[in-house]
């Protein structure tokens, strides 16, 4: 890997090689289970085509990278780009067989992929971590080719998301106010709902100099497994998770029954099916 296209040591590179890919990596399938629907829309979206050269950012697992080159196959490629080196070691592990498909370590805001290389500039909740998104994006226009696009999904405010909003109000709840996740001073600040604000976005990728781009809702289930399931994946990635250990048992089972509670109302054939809230971005030069 050349120089150009390491990641830097920022904090978002230190996080997805710890802390951040280590909770990501044990929640693998439970997230690509969870994604199911989303993804499927995304791929039709996207529309990537035999031929084309595809560039998947923040690929994580891989899942997207292998159905991208399976599309585009068998004369195009798809680079696989991500940040965290051990989940991109998962990625290689389960999908680098795949004769069309490169997975290279990389801050995809930053790395050198080449000019007006790519048809397609492809993500999956992959673009709202970009320490610098102003930057990220011109770099992504870049290596666009002239007639390509770029899609992505990001997601709307969390608010919006009852999958991850209902429970975290419950569990808050049954917690106490003093365990209330501080929410961030800027909530353009890297993170999962630093893209809610679709106006924001819109300047962003303008700027970039993307002349046209089209910001859509979209609002598909998240499909949570059972109660069971979807408690325990809720506990470990939400906002409350790293209070949860330091209180009583009392209180954890308190919190257990709340977010069941809240959960329930989105049972269906015995699966939690939440509502979600993204934005599905395309743009073109």
């Amino acid at each position: 890997m050349s120089d150009a296209s390491k990641p830097s040591m920022n904090d978002g590179y230190i996080y997805w090689n710890g802390e951040g890919g280590d909770i990501w990596l044990r929640n693998m399938d439970r997230i690509e289970a969870n994604f199911v629907a989303l993804t499927r829309y995304l791929l039709a979206h996207a529309a990537a085509r035999p031929g084309e050269q595809v560039l998947d950012v923040g690929c994580g697992g891989g899942q997207t990278s292998r159905a991208l080159a399976q599309a585009v196959s068998p004369d195009g490629t798809v680079l696989a780009v991500d940040i965290s080196e051990p989940i991109l070691r998962v990625a290689r592990q389960h999908h680098g067989a795949v004769a069309n498909l490169t997975f290279l370590q990389a801050d995809a805001g930053n790395a050198d992929l080449g000019t007006a290389r790519f048809d397609l500039l492809f993500s999956r909740f992959g673009v709202m971590f970009f320490a610098d998104p102003a930057a990220a994006f011109t770099n992504l226009y870049r290596a666009v080719k002239p007639n390509g696009r770029m899609v992505f999904l990001c997601w709307r405010a969390m608010g919006e998301n009852a999958w991850i909003a209902a429970s975290t109000t419950a569990a808050v709840a049954a917690l106490g106010e003093e365990h209330r996740p501080v929410p961030p001073a800027d909530p353009r600040a890297p993170g999962p709902f630093a893209f809610a604000d679709a106006d924001y976005v819109r300047g962003i990728l303008r700027g970039a100099g993307f002349g046209t781009v089209a910001i859509d809702p979209l609002d598909e289930a998240m499909h949570l497994g059972d109660l069971d399931t979807a408690l325990d994946h809720l506990k470990s990635m939400s906002p409350i998770s790293q209070a949860l250990p330091t209180v009583s048992a009392d209180r954890q089972n308190a919190v257990d029954a709340a977010m069941r509670d809240a959960l329930r109302r989105y049972l269906v054939d015995g699966e939690v099916r939440a509502p979600s809230a993204t934005w599905l971005v395309t743009a073109r030069p």
